[in-house]
C-alpha cells in the first residue's frame, strides 16, 4: 500500500466523515421503491400493432435482456477489470477509490469524478439524474449500499450489463454484441469482449464505427487490466492485442416504425404518462399501426423517393395512412429513413399544400348550392385586393378552356375556377369549413393571414399543414361526411394485465353525406382522367387530389379507397428550395406515383368494395354547355352527372319528362364506373 502523506490523510478522514453524515441526510430523500425501480429495467414498455404483433420497445434503442448465465465470462471479467476491479470485495462503495478520487478532485465547485463502483453506476443509471455534483455522488453511495444488501453480486452485474448504454442506440451488452459482431454476448471472443467493455466509460468516443484507432487503444487497455488482475495470462492479452477488430454488423438492426413510436410516446406524455413510467413501467401499449402497411410504407419511401445526387439526401418525404372508419393511424413515415433523420415530417413539418386544398373549396361550394355540373368560365382574371394591389391568378399551363363544369375544373386543377368559387362563397366560409374538417393550422389574424383568395384557393397557406393533418381532413370524403380524429393508441395495459387507459375515436359530422359522395366522384375522376392518374390501382376504386406549391417547393398526393386514406408529401427540408435539380424537376405526379406504389402493397388482401352511395344521390343526364339536367333522349351530347336529389338543376324539358318518367339511377358501364363528362386532354402534372 502506498504511503499516504499527513495532509492527504486528514483530507480523506474529513471526506469520509462528510460522506457518512450526508448519507444520513440524503437517505431520507431517496426513492422508497428502489427495488421495484431496479426491477423495472427488466420490463421496458413494449408496443404492439393492431393485430397484436410486437413492434418493439417504446424507446427507439435496442435492448435484449439476457441473464448473466448467457453472458460470456470473458465479458464479465473484462467489465470488472476496467470499471471496478474490487467489485467482488467491496460492499457497494470502494473507500480506497473514493478517497483517491476525493484527493484528486478536492477543488472548488463541488464536482466529483471517478471512484464509482459498478453498483454506484447501476444506481445512477436506474434511479438518479446524471448531474455530477457532490450531493448526487452521495446519493450514489447511499443507494449502492442498499442495493448490495438486496441483491447478490451476480444479480447486480446482470442488472448492470443489461443497463449500460453502448452507442448507436444499443442498451445492454447483448444488443451491442449483435450490433457490432452479429453474435450473442455468450459467444464473444476475448478481443470482442474487451472492446465492448472498453466502450462503457465513453460509448460515443470508443465506438469502433466512429474511431477505430481510439477503440483499439481502449480495447488494449482493457486486456492489460485483465492480465494485471489475473483474469487472463499475459500471453493471452498479447495475442488478443495482435488481433484486428472486425465489425460484422447485424443485418436486421433497423427500427421498424421509428417515427410512429416517437409519435406514440409524445401522445402518451401529453395524456398524462411520465417519461419514467413509459420507459420503465413495463406497459403493453396496443396501437393502431398495421405492421405490414408500415413495412410497405418504409420500403416504398426508400425505393420510390427520388435520389438526387446533386442534392445529397434531398428531397425528403412523408407518408401517413389512416383507416377511413376509425381514423386510426395505419402507417407513418417521417422521412427517407429513421436512421438518417429522426425528425418526423409527417407530424412536425408544416408545408403549403398547393392545389390539395381545392377539394375543401369545392365541398363548401356544393354545400352552398353549386353542383358538379355548374358552369364557370375559365378565363384570365384581374382582381383588386384589399390592399389595392392587382392580382392575376393563372392556370399552371397558362391556357384557358372557357366555360367548364366544376367536374372538369377539378379534374385539371384549374386555378381560375377555384378563385371564382372562393370569391362567390367567401374566404371566411371556406376557412370555417376547413376547420370543421380538421385543418387546425390556418392563420386567421395578422398582416399576412389565410382568410384570402390565394391561400385558400391555391393552397399558399401562411403556416401550411402537416401530412397527418391533411390526411385526416380528407377522411370525411369517403366517410359520408364524418370527421374522425386520428388516433395512434387503442389501449395501455400495465404489467399486471390491467387496462389503465382505453381510447375511443372522436367523431363529428362536418359535411352532408351527399356532398361527401359527390366530392368522391369528382376526385375519382381526378385519378381516372386527370392529374392523379399515376395513383391508379388496378382493382380498387381510388379518389384523390394532387398538389404542387409555387415553384415546386412541395409536392402532394392525398388519395383514398373506401377503406384507407393516405397522404404523401415530397419536398426539400429548406422551404425556400424548389425541387428543381440538374437531374430532374419533381412535382405532384411523383407523389401520386409513390402513393400508388405504397397503396398497392397496403391494400393487398383487402376486399374490393366501392364507395358507399347515400340514399339522397341521383345520377342524371346533363347538357355540358348549360350544366342543366335534360332528358338524354333529346340530347346526344349529354353525360351522366351525380347530384344531391335536393339540388338538381333541371331544364324545363327534364321537369316535364321526369313527371311522366321518373329518373332512375344511372347504369354502370362495363368497367363498373359511373360515366362522367368526357375530356380527352389530360396533363400529367399540375403545378399550382
Amino acid at each position: 500500500m502506498e504511503m499516504i502523506y499527513p495532509l492527504k490523510r486528514k483530507l480523506i478522514i474529513i471526506f469520509l466523515i462528510f460522506v457518512l453524515g450526508a448519507t444520513v441526510v440524503y437517505g431520507a430523500t431517496l426513492p422508497k421503491n428502489m427495488r421495484q425501480k431496479l426491477e423495472n429495467i427488466r420490463t421496458a414498455s413494449s408496443v404492439y400493432d393492431r393485430n397484436g404483433k410486437l413492434i418493439g420497445n417504446l424507446y427507439y434503442y435496442r435492448r435484449i435482456w439476457t441473464p448473466i448465465s448467457k453472458i460470456s465470462p470473458l465479458l464479465q471479467k473484462a467489465v470488472v477489470s476496467i470499471e471496478d476491479a474490487r467489485f467482488y470485495k467491496h460492499n457497494g462503495i470502494d473507500l480506497k477509490g473514493i478517497a483517491r478520487a476525493a484527493v484528486h478532485n478536492l477543488i472548488p465547485g463541488g464536482a466529483m469524478e471517478g471512484g464509482s463502483t459498478i453498483t454506484q453506476q447501476l444506481a445512477k443509471i436506474s434511479l438518479l439524474s446524471s448531474e455530477r455534483t457532490v450531493s448526487r455522488k452521495v446519493q450514489d453511495i447511499t443507494l449502492a449500499l442498499q442495493i448490495e444488501q438486496t441483491y447478490s453480486k451476480q444479480e447486480i452485474l446482470e442488472l448492470y450489463l443489461n443497463s449500460v448504454y453502448l452507442a448507436h442506440g444499443n442498451v445492454g451488452v447483448e444488443a451491442a454484441s449483435r450490433y457490432f459482431f452479429n453474435k450473442s454476448a455468450a459467444d464473444l471472443n476475448l478481443s470482442e469482449a474487451a472492446l465492448i467493455a472498453g466502450m462503457i466509460r465513453s460509448p460515443e468516443n470508443y465506438s469502433p464505427l466512429k474511431n477505430m484507432a481510439t477503440a483499439k487503444k481502449r480495447r488494449d487497455l482493457v486486456l492489460k487490466k485483465m492480465a494485471e488482475y489475473k483474469y487472463i495470462t499475459q500471453a493471452q492479452a498479447k495475442a488478443a492485442m495482435a488481433t484486428g477488430i472486425k465489425i460484422v454488423k447485424q443485418n436486421n438492426n433497423a427500427t421498424v416504425g421509428g417515427y410512429f413510436l416517437d409519435y406514440v410516446k409524445e401522445q402518451l406524455i401529453k395524456q398524462g404518462f411520465t417519461e419514467e413510467q413509459l420507459r420503465f413501467g413495463g406497459y403493453k401499449i396496443y396501437t393502431t399501426l398495421d405492421l405490414n402497411a408500415q413495412k410497405a410504407a418504409e420500403q416504398t419511401m426508400a425505393a420510390q423517393l427520388p435520389k438526387i445526387a446533386s442534392a445529397k439526401i434531398q428531397p425528403q418525404g412523408a407518408l401517413v395512412s389512416l383507416d377511413v372508419k376509425s381514423g386510426e393511424i395505419l402507417a407513418m413515415v417521417g422521412g427517407r429513413s429513421y436512421a438518417g433523420s429522426q425528425y418526423n415530417r409527417a407530424v412536425k413539418s408544416y408545408r403549403q399544400p398547393g392545389s390539395a386544398v381545392k377539394p375543401f373549396v369545392y365541398a363548401t361550394a356544393l354545400e352552398k348550392g353549386y353542383t358538379a355540373a355548374s358552369i364557370i368560365e375559365d378565363k384570365p382574371l384581374s382582381i383588386v385586393l384589399e390592399n389595392g394591389t392587382e392580382w392575376s391568378p393563372e392556370n399552371y399551363d397558362r391556357t384557358y378552356r372557357g366555360p367548364i363544369s366544376l367536374r372538369v375544373a377539378l379534374r385539371h386543377s384549374v386555378n381560375t375556377v377555384a378563385v371564382q368559387l372562393l370569391q362567390d362563397i367567401g374566404p371566411q366560409t371556406v376557412a370555417e369549413q376547413m376547420e370543421r374538417m380538421g385543418i387546425t393550422s390556418l392563420v386567421k389574424k395578422g398582416a399576412v393571414n389565410d382568410i384570402n383568395l390565394a391561400p385558400l384557393a391555391l393552397g399558399g397557406l401562411t403556416k401550411g399543414v402537416t401530412p397527418l393533418e391533411l390526411a385526416a381532413a380528407y377522411l370525411p370524403f369517403p366517410n359520408l361526411g364524418v370527421y374522425v380524429e386520428p388516433t395512434a393508441v387503442r389501449k395501455v395495459v400495465d404489467r399486471n394485465g390491467k387496462t389503465v387507459k382505453k381510447y375511443t375515436a372522436k367523431k363529428r359530422a362536418v359535411l352532408s353525406a351527399e356532398t361527401s359522395y359527390i366530392m368522391t366522384m369528382l376526385m375519382k375522376d381526378v385519378v381516372e382522367q386527370g392529374t392523379g392518374q399515376r395513383a391508379k390501382l388496378s382493382q380498387y376504386p381510388v379518389a384523390g387530389k394532387t398538389g404542387t406549391s409555387s415553384d415546386y417547393t412541395n409536392a402532394w398526393f392525398v388519395g383514398y379507397t373506401p377503406q384507407v386514406v393516405t397522404a404523401v408529401w415530397i419536398g426539400n427540408d429548406r422551404q425556400d428550395m424548389p425541387m428543381k435539380y440538374k437531374e430532374r424537376t419533381i412535382g405532384s405526379a411523383t407523389a401520386a406515383q409513390l402513393w400508388g406504389a405504397y397503396m398497392k402493397s397496403a391494400m393487398a388482401g383487402r376486399q374490393v368494395v366501392d364507395f358507399i352511395q347515400p340514399p339522397g344521390i341521383v345520377w342524371a343526364d346533363v347538357d355540358p354547355k348549360t350544366g342543366l339536367v335534360v332528358p338524354g333522349i333529346f340530347n346526344r351530347d349529354t353525360y351522366q352527372e351525380v347530384f344531391n336529389a335536393k339540388n338538381i338543376p333541371a331544364s324545363n324539358s327534364y321537369k316535364i319528362w321526369n313527371w311522366f318518367f321518373p329518373e332512375k339511377q344511372a347504369p354502370e358501364d362495363e368497367s363498373g364506373k359511373k360515366p362522367g363528362a368526357p375530356d380527352p386532354s389530360t396533363p400529367d402534372v399540375e403545378q399550382f
